[in-house]
């Protein structure tokens, strides 16, 4: 995608911020009252994240939005457990949302946390923090010490999403640490990515309830994920909407009937597994967040 989804730089594009990191060549872009973060990778931009300055109080993009979908099935998180950072559009709005609760964010990237903190108004509290480290590494080091009622996978490099944040064996280690009725949301990139039938596979093997939100046009695709017995249906999902108790700046009902039951009916993937032992993590993970592996395995496709 080029930026502001044009394929050449309009005039009135301000670029306030370039940084490389070992991980991404970051862009931050300003337009109007519009401010985006961007990883380029080779000669394509991915869009990581993009705020309206004047309304700092709302979320902009789809997917940010059917993120808080979880919040249909968890409306009063009290801990809360983002993996990726990107403009930290979310956890600000789950901090402006709930500011008695935790919220901890893990990014693997200081150059992202940095500019976070300069140009998306990360403003951490006692309550809201950023722990600079792997997503998976940080998830393990929580196993018996914490519980979540909300956990997000949002970790993204340009143009891929790390595989040892994708496998079987990863959700486990999410298992362990998601309370008894806490949600996970994951953002699965709508129409860009080719692998969702692979990603319904690996967490339905992991977890008892697994549902699909995606919008008209395709552009996000969110997958929510609980171990609750009962089962939820479209009306299920608009009640919880309609009774949500705190007032939002969108639509929430809008983003209940976002719910696509077919999407799940498919059987047709395969469970992503660890490619790597015991011995080989903390040396694996370093190639998949560094693209120093010899293939890509979980590639986010780029439309115009």
């Amino acid at each position: 995608m080029s930026i502001f989804g044009q394929k050449k730089m309009d005039s009135k594009v301000k670029i306030l911020a370039r940084e490389k990191s070992a991980y991404n060549d970051i862009y931050v872009m300003h337009k109007g009252s519009k401010r985006e973060m961007w990883f380029r990778k080779k000669n394509d931009f991915f869009l990581q994240s993009r705020i309206d300055i004047n309304k700092l109080g709302t979320l902009v993009l789809v997917n940010t939005k059917l993120l808080i979908t979880a919040l249909l099935l968890q409306p009063a998180p009290r801990r809360i457990l983002m993996i990726g950072l990107g403009g930290c559009a979310v956890s600000n709005f789950l901090s402006r949302l709930y500011p008695q609760s935790t919220i901890d964010v893990v990014e693997i990237d200081q150059k992202v946390i940095d500019i976070s903190k300069n140009f998306f108004y990360l403003n951490e509290t006692s309550n809201y923090k950023v722990h600079h480290d792997d997503g998976r590494r940080f998830v393990r080091k929580m196993s018996g010490r914490k519980t979540y009622d909300l956990i997000y996978l949002d970790a993204f490099k340009g143009g891929s999403i790390p595989f040892h944040l994708k496998t079987i064996q990863f959700y486990e280690d999410v298992n362990q640490i998601l309370s008894s009725r806490g949600v996970v949301g994951s953002n699965l990139y709508g129409k860009s990515n080719l692998l969702k039938p692979n990603d319904w596979k690996t967490f339905s093997g992991q977890f008892n309830r697994v549902y699909c939100f995606e919008d008209h046009d395709r552009i996000a695709t969110v997958l929510l994920a609980t171990n609750r017995i009962e089962t939820w249906s479209m009306s299920h999902f608009i009640q919880a909407a309609k009774k949500f108790p705190l007032l939002l700046p969108f639509s929430l009902i809008d983003m209940a009937k976002t719910y696509r039951v077919e999407k799940l009916k498919k059987d047709n993937g395969t469970v992503f597994e660890d490619n790597f032992t015991k011995d080989e993590f903390d040396r694996t993970i370093e190639k998949n967040n560094l693209d120093h592996t010899k293939s890509v395995l979980y590639p986010i496709k780029n439309f115009e």
